[in-house]
């Protein structure tokens, strides 16, 4: 039986890509944002993006600006990060979105007070979105776009893996490959939601009527 709602996957398709386009935006203008109303002069690559959120500089000066578009941001994040989950049908998916979501929320802390919790809420955000990806990858593999999905793994792990590592043995060089790796986690999970979203809502579809 064909499946008869095309309009259905079509708004749902713009509409997870919509969100997560907000979610895309929020990252970049919050780090503009905090970079300019910073405390001090922001070393870009020797302070991490969680030293926007601090109530303090390294340095030891006020931070109020910064950290409230930091607050405000993860606040709308996690907003973002709920609002996809509730449009995906799959619930492996929808777990992961409301995972990342949570992660704003403990990100909300600052690193320079709670430190523990702050870095707790980050590892959920990396790990659900870095999950996420590694799943619709699969997926875009076995529907036949093999070269793609070679391309998307290549760019999702080489940025990912090396800042997970130094992070793990907690490098001084963590802080200059974080940018990378959140760039390509951004980028993949941009490019797998735009090319293989509808496959799920589809195939639950057909179970349901099969």
């Amino acid at each position: 039986m064909d499946f008869p709602d095309n309009n259905y996957n079509a708004e749902t398709y713009f509409k997870i890509t919509r969100y997560f386009d907000y979610l895309l935006v929020s990252i970049i203008l919050v780090f503009i944002a905090g970079f300019i109303t910073y405390g001090e002069r922001f070393r870009l690559w020797e302070y991490t993006y969680s030293y926007i959120g601090m109530l303090r500089t390294p340095g030891g000066n006020p931070n109020i600006v910064s950290f409230l578009i930091f607050l405000a941001g993860s606040l709308f994040n996690s907003f973002i990060c709920f609002r996809i989950s509730s449009f995906y049908i799959n619930k492996f998916f929808r777990l992961l979105f409301r995972i990342c979501g949570v992660g704003f929320i403990l990100l909300m802390l600052p690193c320079d007070i709670i430190n523990s919790i702050h870095s707790l809420g980050g590892a959920m955000i990396f790990g659900s979105l870095w999950i996420f990806s590694l799943a619709r990858i699969n997926e875009i593999y076995h529907s036949g776009i093999k070269n793609f999905a070679l391309i998307y793994f290549l760019i999702l792990n080489l940025t990912i893996l090396p800042y997970a590592y130094l992070y793990f043995i907690n490098s001084a060089y963590q802080q200059i490959a974080q940018k990378p790796a959140i760039i390509g986690l951004i980028l993949t999970v941009k490019f797998v939601i735009s090319e293989h979203l509808n496959e799920p809502i589809k195939e639950d579809y057909d179970r349901k009527i099969a």
